[in-house]
């Protein structure tokens, strides 16, 4: 259960097989731009198709709640892992960074813009292959205005890059690529990027997550890529 939503396992008795139902809260049912910004996820993730991207199977309305049916990921996120483990071997996060920047061009591909990466939205499919997850702060870069006022913050404070602290709009597939080496950093170091140390850094990823934490985004990688 989170601010907006609950998410429930169940049991798909057609299909026969297990599932991830998300809805919105019941005490927000009177807020319909919450429902909106709800299946604005849904057109979002339906839009990306991808190994690496938890899947979308239908949606659905009850009571005049929307609701979406998602492909159930057992998990941990990577961010319970952090906390059992404290931090991750790098050929364990070499792997989630390949398959994240996968997973991010794609998006790309397809106009999304993912909003909010980071540890608790990467999560792990029974077989171990990692997946992002809760496209709820996603843009689609052709039609988002109703979604971001000019002037407003989303995501995640420690994990976002500078453009989205300032304003929310001005976010682009480079603001992305901000947030998972931030996520990246903090799985290699097993310290929050609040604060970025790239002495804390194996060497060999110093010069790759330096570029991608650039502050402008010129500087950066210009693609997932």
């Amino acid at each position: 259960e989170g601010g907006m939503g609950v998410v429930y396992r169940a049991h798909d008795p057609s299909l026969q097989r297990t599932v991830a139902i998300k809805r919105v809260h019941p005490r927000l049912k009177d807020h319909r731009d919450i429902s909106d910004k709800f299946l604005a996820e849904a057109r979002a993730i339906a839009a990306v198709n991808h190994p690496n991207i938890g899947q979308i199977h239908a949606i659905h309305d009850e009571d005049d709640l929307p609701y979406l049916v998602m492909e159930f990921l057992p998990g941990p996120s990577f961010e319970e892992e952090l906390n059992e483990r404290g931090k991750l071997p790098i050929e364990e996060v070499l792997k989630v960074a390949i398959s994240a920047t996968r997973a991010l061009e794609e998006a790309r591909n397809q106009g999304i813009i993912h909003r909010d990466i980071k540890p608790a939205n990467i999560l792990l499919t029974g077989d171990g292959v990692p997946k992002l997850t809760d496209f709820g702060l996603a843009k689609a870069e052709s039609r988002d205005h109703t979604m971001t006022m000019t002037g407003a913050v989303l995501g995640t404070l420690d994990f976002m890059p500078p453009e989205q602290r300032q304003d929310a709009s001005l976010v682009d597939a480079r603001s992305d690529l901000w947030s998972l080496a931030a996520t990246l950093y903090q799985m290699v170091t097993g310290k929050s990027p609040k604060i970025i140390r790239f002495d804390s850094l194996p060497q060999s990823l110093t010069n790759v997550l330096g570029q991608a934490l650039e502050e402008n985004k010129t500087d950066r990688y210009q693609s997932a890529s």
